[in-house]
């Protein structure tokens, strides 16, 4: 699985206001021997799941599933590659509008057979509901689905990374603090991070759900994007939640 790919999978960014921002200096050897470490710790806790949950009961929705992964992706990878263009802001119309069909059809799932679990449709087909969920603009149903997918997440039926990035999501749209770290914001040729609760143990919590430390990972964010990272941190403003254009 490429470096990009996992970054866009753990991250969400919205694209408006303004942040002070500085160039990331150069990847240092040891940020490198941490995103190889977190590299293989991530794999390991993937094939695990796998192990535990096996490859899937529901071939059918499993397909169905990873289709709806690829529109997710597919729209916005568009978004990634339109923001990257110096000066413009991405038009995000059609996002939404993806982002209001795919909810409406794993809307739909849930309520015919339950959240796909990785038993269920496999760990692929499991996180791109994931995803599709954590993208949703229909915020009163990821705070309706959280309790029970945290209780997944604990039984390991589910992968929990992607719940952390939900969690943030929530707090951030309700104007506290972010527990993970995941939730950033696109600002006129940069790219800042929400203020997070307790930044002295961030990384620890990172580390608990599978994500990569902070700061390997806003290189990551550099190499994906090619957008200075700045070192500011923004307030969490619930007024800016609806403006989500997150890639992946």
């Amino acid at each position: 699985m490429k470096v990009v790919c996992l970054l866009l999978l753990f991250t969400s960014i919205t694209n408006v206001g303004h942040a002070q921002a500085t160039a990331p200096t150069p990847t240092s050897s040891s940020q490198e021997v941490e995103t190889s470490a977190w590299m293989d710790a991530i794999g390991h806790r993937h094939q695990q799941l796998i192990d535990l949950n096996g490859p899937g009961i529901d071939s059918s929705l499993r397909a169905q599933l990873l289709d709806m992964g690829d529109a997710d992706q597919k729209i916005r990878t568009e978004v990634v590659q339109a923001a990257k263009v110096a000066g413009k802001q991405p038009d995000v119309t059609q996002l939404h509008a993806t982002d209001v069909k795919l909810t409406s059809e794993l809307k739909e799932i849930v309520a015919r057979a339950g959240w796909p679990t990785i038993h269920l449709v496999g760990f692929d087909a499991s996180h791109a509901a994931m995803l599709i969920l954590t993208h949703s603009e229909d915020r009163a149903w990821q705070l309706q689905m959280l309790p029970s997918l945290e209780k997944l997440a604990s039984a390991s039926k589910i992968d929990n990374s992607q719940l952390a990035l939900l969690i943030d999501k929530e707090l951030v749209a309700s104007g506290k603090l972010q527990m993970y770290g995941t939730q950033f914001k696109f600002t006129p040729g940069h790219i800042a991070m929400y203020a997070v609760e307790q930044p002295a143990t961030l990384d620890a919590r990172r580390t608990d759900s599978m994500l990569p430390p902070i700061e390997v990972y806003k290189q990551m964010l550099y190499a994906a994007y090619n957008i200075p990272v700045s070192n500011e941190t923004i307030p969490p403003n619930s007024s800016n939640a609806s403006s989500d254009v997150s890639p992946k």
